[in-house]
């Protein structure tokens, strides 16, 4: 390791990604950049960073941009004063198993409301079991279709809460819409159908995409217009796809639409809130290398680490404050030469 801090410098030392098994250590495995080995590398004279992660990248992006922040769910436990329970993509039954794990709290929460829970997955999940009141498949990945559907039904159908939409959101329709914003730019037109793409986000267009009976999104869309409070949440499994950031944001906006954030058995449409018990451990120094690259690009920075550029690969920190190469100043001036659109 000195050898090649000495003949590379400490960029050319990774920190790699999901390294160990997670958060179950006492060095605590989770972040990488909270762990001993950090420790060890920031005493070293630090080492290239990662930014991202393979597991909530794109729900991270996307709820950031449409609450302003990392949005937190309500805890299971919270379905306890629910009327209905919406699962898109959730499945804690299989992927945060436990004796006393997310599954337990929410059947235990559901005893005491008798809350009826709606499972919408590709696949029928342990989570349901028999424990659910209907599950509803779904093509992959077209889970935006699908909310863009119910939301025509809501809004047609006065199943909106306005007035948590007029105090809350910005937006919605032309009188939240910022004076900066393109005509007819605002949610409600996209989804009737008076926006850029002039597309109404009907249940016949959505049934199409996502292999869901036009009647079944309309008796969704007034079930969930009309139980109040609404747990409405969504696991992971939706955003990791293309465009993933995309349906964590349509999802969401079922809890806006409805007015179920902040409240007592609604949600905020992401993942349920969880616990965590808190222990001290050995602090891990400032990592003095500024640079990092996106989670998976390691392969390639071993391929072609100095050949790597801000512009085309995203790397961050040192190399895109004041390394920018010939390669990125060159596609700069070509993208200044285009025509606007």
């Amino acid at each position: 390791m000195q050898r090649l801090i000495k003949d590379y410098g400490n960029e050319s030392i990774y920190l790699n990604y999901g390294t160990g098994t997670l958060g179950g250590t006492m060095t605590r495995s989770w972040p990488p950049g909270k762990t001993l080995i950090a420790r060890l590398m920031n005493c070293c004279g630090g080492y290239l960073n990662h930014y991202g992660d393979y597991s909530s990248a794109q729900i991270a992006a996307g709820l950031n941009y449409t609450y302003g922040g990392w949005a937190d769910g309500n805890s299971p436990s919270d379905i306890e004063n629910s009327k209905l329970v919406v699962l898109f993509g959730n499945n804690p039954g299989e992927t945060r198993m436990s004796g006393g794990g997310v599954t337990y709290y929410l059947e235990q929460a559901r005893a005491k409301s008798n809350a009826r829970m709606i499972i919408i997955d590709p696949r029928y999940t342990d989570t349901g079991a028999g424990r659910e009141d209907e599950w509803i498949p779904i093509r992959p990945g077209t889970d935006a279709a699908l909310v863009n559907a119910l939301a025509w039904v809501m809004i047609t159908e006065n199943l909106v809460d306005q007035p948590f939409l007029d105090k809350y959101c910005v937006g919605y329709d032309e009188k939240t819409l910022p004076a900066s914003a393109p005509a007819n730019g605002h949610y409600k037109a996209y989804i009737l159908g008076h926006g850029s793409d002039g597309v109404a986000k009907t249940p016949e267009w959505a049934s199409t995409i996502t292999g869901i009976p036009a009647e079944r999104i309309v008796q969704l869309a007034r079930e969930i217009g009309s139980a109040k409070p609404a747990y409405i949440s969504q696991g992971w499994g939706p955003q990791r796809h293309a465009n993933g950031e995309i349906a964590t944001r349509a999802i969401s906006m079922l809890s806006i639409l409805t007015g179920n954030v902040g409240i007592h058995g609604g949600n905020s449409g992401a993942r349920e809130g969880s616990y965590e018990v808190p222990f001290e451990r050995m602090p891990t120094l400032d990592n003095p290398v500024q640079t990092s690259i996106s989670m998976f690009m390691w392969t390639d920075a071993i391929e072609r680490g100095p050949e790597m550029t801000a512009l085309r690969d995203g790397c961050a920190g040192q190399r895109q404050a004041g390394r920018a190469d010939q390669d990125d100043l060159e596609l700069r001036r070509k993208l200044s030469d285009q025509p606007a659109l």
